[in-house]
């Protein structure tokens, strides 16, 4: 064994004989790296990078294999040469170069936003004299001590030739697994993954379960949304995770990225996952590299975990914030106020209609009522809908529809697409030029087959923020709820009246939107409503910092409800104001959106929402039974402890501490009393009151060491457990 550069360079047969020493090995050194069952021939002689968690292997051709350390029996991660990050030039997959093994770098630093780091730096060349390619690769590597299981990567590519080049297809990270390496039993396809892409309404995101010819691009741009890839945009983060481990793949960027995260399930049943962009000359990118030139891909992460997609994605939020993405972990007080809106009475509603629920609104405690969809003319000009009923005489109406709410006791927000602009509205036809336009001179239209504003049009953004500050200055609402699946992602503007640098600036500005929309209603009102809704896309981690209240996005059933309530508390903060996507009685139910469930709601500590046009004598009782309770345990602002997998955990449970308490939301279709409960987080040196506070009903006591609930039920427990 010898050491070069810092880094060491292992022969196979070393391995057996250090074994002592790498048991022993501490953060920093650089030492061989276990691998199971056996060293790949391609490793006999390697440069390494590691960690105490991660492992990072090169090969003299520059395949790249990582290891998670934690428990390398049960690691499912596949190295195969085939199957590794390369870059298309003039039409060559180009993924193997010679490392300079002399001038690798491996050192300890002080990163300016990670901190304490070991950093990694290495160098290969390719020269093909035939296809007259010369390349240069250049890699960084950070494994920053404060995420042990992160391993952060930043690639680029010069241009060593005498010639300009085309690059294609770039991939800065591909990864292949198979769950058999880890549990021989089970399929190689078999995992459970989260995929961030955002696609249509009703397709889950949350937990998608892998089968045989499954895939899906996880496209982050924004092309055409009647395509296979559907709106575009989302949240770019795919975890893939089984009972042994999981692996997160993301980039940290810090805007939006044309990019894509693809999972495939390949034929042979491995599981193949990347993340890969493309650049594009009639994006401004560098499609073509002159002499000289060099390429920067994106700076990705691999985040390793054990359980389900909550703990990769707390990583992810921390890698995020670290770059600056400043995604806030609470909400203020005033944001777990339970709400209902007049969607219960669609486009019907009529002024009268919403002061007619107020009374039972305020039997109930809730004392926000918001003003839905509907309310409007066009889209744009956002002038109120005078049809009889609504608000006949516009802005003396609608002003004097929030003073009648206010001298009611509540607040009121009205609903907002602040991109929207319809094709027959005054904004559209005057004001051409504050649109979004495509590269063959129209204007795309989006779900709600309306134009939008362009994002990164200074004009555009003070045509929002003057309807804003008519929101809330002239017609003094009290916040905003806005809402839509355009703010998913905005196609590339080509407007020439915009003079965009790149045609992706629309695309990449729409935080901007969120974060004026944010800023200037602060100024207009210290302590605002204001929530945002995605309309059934994942919510993009770009907007977040700009919203105190996140919602589950539209689910269509409810495990949707619970397993997006879990995974907003996850990147956000275990405490953080997530909506429940409202309680609808079940005889106004009409298929979207999800029927009541108070349970799903309470037993995953979500903000309480509703909407409905009428109760019945029942349905009243329970509405202000469950609103009261909500507003006596709290759970809405409760910490989620992170303690099953909701995947392979069965039943499907989810805690929430509030003080000593820990609350458990336990859901099954059915669930026998010959099946024993475990539950987690309990000190093993105290007795706990177990109670059903759904049913009002003691369950006895129960013993932190041996934490245990033999209890049948049909579709939900849910449980208060308080030390005595």
């Amino acid at each position: 064994m010898t050491g070069t550069g810092g880094v060491t360079i292992r022969l196979a047969h070393d391995y057996e004989e250090d074994s002592q020493m790498k048991r022993s090995a501490s953060l920093g050194l650089a030492v061989g790296l276990l691998l199971t069952p056996a060293v790949p021939p391609a490793f006999a002689q390697s440069i390494e990078v590691r960690s105490e968690s991660i492992g990072i292997q090169y090969d003299n051709q520059f395949h790249q294999q990582v290891r998670w350390l934690q428990d390398q029996r049960r690691n499912f991660i596949v190295f195969d040469p085939a199957v590794q990050e390369s870059i298309e030039v003039n039409g060559w997959e180009c993924a193997e170069f010679v490392i300079d093994a002399k001038n690798v770098v491996q050192r300890r630093i002080e990163d300016t936003e990670f901190g304490q780091a070991l950093e990694g730096i290495m160098v290969g060349v390719l020269r093909d004299q035939q296809k007259q390619i010369a390349l240069e690769r250049h890699v960084r590597l950070l494994l920053p001590d404060r995420f042990a299981d992160v391993v952060i990567f930043e690639k680029s590519y010069q241009n060593l030739g005498a010639k300009p080049v085309h690059f294609g297809r770039v991939y800065s990270q591909r990864v292949l697994l198979d769950r058999t390496l880890a549990e021989p039993e089970q399929p190689s396809y078999l995992f459970a993954s989260f995929q961030g892409g955002a696609y249509k309404w009703g397709k889950d995101y949350s937990l998608i379960w892998l089968n045989p010819g499954f895939r899906q691009l996880n496209f982050q741009g924004m092309d055409e949304r009647t395509g296979p890839e559907g709106e575009g945009g989302g949240m770019p983060f795919v975890d893939l995770w089984a009972p042994s481990m999981g692996l997160a793949l993301v980039h940290l960027e810090k805007v939006p990225q044309w990019v894509n995260l693809p999972v495939e399930v390949r034929q042979d049943g491995k599981v193949e996952t990347a993340i890969w962009e493309q650049p594009l000359g009639k994006f401004n990118q560098q499609e073509w590299l002159a002499p000289g030139e060099r390429f920067n891909a994106l700076t990705t992460a691999m985040i390793f975990h054990h359980g389900d997609y909550y703990d990769a994605l707390h990583t992810y939020g921390e890698l995020l914030r670290a770059r600056g993405i400043a995604i806030p972990t609470s909400s203020p007080a005033s944001a777990y106020q339970p709400y209902w809106k007049s969607w219960g009475f669609e486009a019907d509603f009529t002024q009268e209609k919403i002061f007619g629920v107020l009374p039972e609104l305020k039997a109930m405690g809730i004392k926000i009522a918001n003003l839905d969809d509907a309310w409007f003319d066009y889209y744009g000009d956002w002038q109120p809908n005078r049809s009889p009923g609504k608000f006949p005489a516009g802005d003396s109406d609608i002003k004097a529809f929030v003073k009648r709410l206010h001298a009611e006791g509540f607040k009121t927000s009205p609903w907002w697409y602040p991109l929207g602009v319809s094709t027959n509205s005054q904004l559209a036809s005057s004001h051409p030029e504050l649109l979004v336009q495509d590269e063959n001179g129209n204007y795309p239209v989006d779900d709600r087959k309306v134009r939008q504003l362009c994002p990164a049009f200074e004009p555009a953004r003070r045509q929002i923020a003057g309807v804003l500050d008519r929101f809330i200055r002239d017609w003094e609402f009290d916040g905003i709820y806005v809402d839509g699946i355009g703010l998913s992602a905005v196609p590339p503007c080509f407007n020439q009246a915009h003079r965009h640098r790149s045609p992706l600036e629309s695309f990449q500005s729409l935080p901007e939107v969120f974060r004026l929309i944010h800023d200037n209603l602060h100024k207009l009102n210290p302590d605002p409503y204001l929530e945002v809704c995605v309309c059934a896309m994942p919510h993009s981690p770009y907007n977040m910092p700009y919203y105190p209240i996140a919602n589950a996005s539209d689910p269509t059933n409810l495990v949707q409800v619970r397993r997006r309530v879990k995974l907003e508390k996850a990147i956000r903060g275990p405490t953080f104001c997530v909506g429940d996507c409202y309680q609808v009685p079940m005889n106004e139910w009409k298929g979207y959106s999800v029927p009541e469930s108070f349970e799903s709601a309470m037993g995953t500590g979500a903000q309480l929402t509703t909407f409905y046009a009428h109760l019945t004598d029942p349905q009243r009782e329970k509405w202000i039974r469950w609103f009261r309770l909500s507003d006596e345990l709290g759970l809405s602002s409760g910490e989620y402890l992170n303690l099953y997998d909701i995947a392979f955990d069965k039943p499907e449970i989810h805690v929430v501490r509030k003080g000593k308490d820990l609350f458990y939301g336990i859901f099954a279709d059915l669930w026998p009393l010959n099946r024993p409960i475990e539950l987690r987080g309990l000190s093993k040196s105290a007795r706990y009151a177990v109670y059903d506070y759904a049913n009002d009903r003691p369950l006895g006591v129960v013993s932190g060491a041996k934490p245990h609930l033999s209890i049948a039920f049909k579709d939900s427990l849910l449980l208060r457990v308080r030390p005595q």
